[in-house]
């Protein structure tokens, strides 16, 4: 009995989903086993206190974790509006040759390896900011916050240009036989109905920006304490991504530092996890 070709096609495809599921549930247990050795001694209540000392058996994750957030905040806080204005200016403005060169510029954007950005932040954006600002150094959440922007501004900008040309042109004809003019066509009828896909972006690049590590690493300043007072977007702090990708070369293989540096893996892996699949359940369907 011969197979028929659209079921052995089906078959890979469902071979391949199976293997990606496995894959994310391997990752999660061997960071989850990696990881339990600190929270067996720990507790899951060391998430919350401040002072990370390895050779003093102290590991608070707060620092991090609040660097983690001040840089991705000011990411976002850049890159939105950003990417929203380019997407609306590449996609219903101009020409359709200068809408190919604008995706072409974020594609390119978009491929640059993360240690290139972090080499720019050291070349160009911490002598910025360190006179500018008069900083010591130039290393602090502002410049990791401005280098994450620059590397999630792509994919906030492409799938918000996506989500704007899949308005079917019928809805503009329509909302300009009605009167309506080009702002009121923007606001009524084009970002409302692209706003799914905008948002599905926002969340995907939320996902890039919890996991870029060298480019942070280079301009954070990697400095483990709570920055004073805690809104200090100026000072030198530590993201989880810069603690790991600094102390897991200093780290004994199953060592209690060890097995914390798997914990803030762990976490990473379990927020990009949720903004992916938060990102996938809010793609607008085809």
């Amino acid at each position: 009995m011969l197979i028929s070709r659209p079921s052995i096609l089906a078959s890979f495809v469902w071979l391949g989903c199976l293997a990606a599921v496995f894959s994310i549930a391997v990752l999660l247990w061997f960071l989850w086993d990696s990881a339990w050795l600190f929270f067996q001694q720990f507790g899951i209540q060391t998430l919350w206190l401040d002072e990370w000392y390895p050779y003093e058996n102290l590991y608070g994750f707060l620092p991090a974790i609040t660097g983690t957030a001040w840089a991705l905040l000011i990411a976002l806080l850049i890159a939105i509006p950003c990417g929203l204005a380019a997407a609306i200016v590449s996609s219903e403005i101009v020409s359709s040759t200068w809408q190919a060169w604008i995706r072409l510029s974020m594609e390119v954007l978009a491929g640059i390896p993360s240690v290139v950005y972090g080499l720019i932040g050291l070349w160009l954006l911490l002598p910025l900011l360190q006179s500018h600002l008069d900083l010591l150094t130039g290393h602090s959440l502002l410049a990791a916050g401005l280098i994450l922007s620059l590397m999630i501004l792509p994919t906030i900008m492409l799938m918000a240009q996506d989500a704007l040309q899949g308005v079917a042109a019928e809805q503009r004809e329509a909302a300009k036989l009605l009167g309506l003019n080009w702002n009121q066509i923007l606001l009524r009828i084009l970002l409302p109905q692209a706003w799914a896909g905008i948002r599905s972006g926002i969340l995907l690049a939320i996902g890039r920006g919890l996991g870029e590590t060298m480019a942070v690493m280079l301009v954070v300043g990697s400095l483990d304490r709570m920055p004073q007072p805690f809104y200090n977007i100026l000072e030198p702090a530590q993201t989880l991504t810069s603690r790991i990708g600094r102390e897991m070369g200093e780290a004994a293989f199953g060592s209690i530092h060890f097995s914390a540096l798997m914990a803030c893996g762990l976490i990473l892996a379990i927020l990009a996890l949720i903004f992916s699949f938060s990102a996938q359940k809010m793609r607008p369907s085809t």
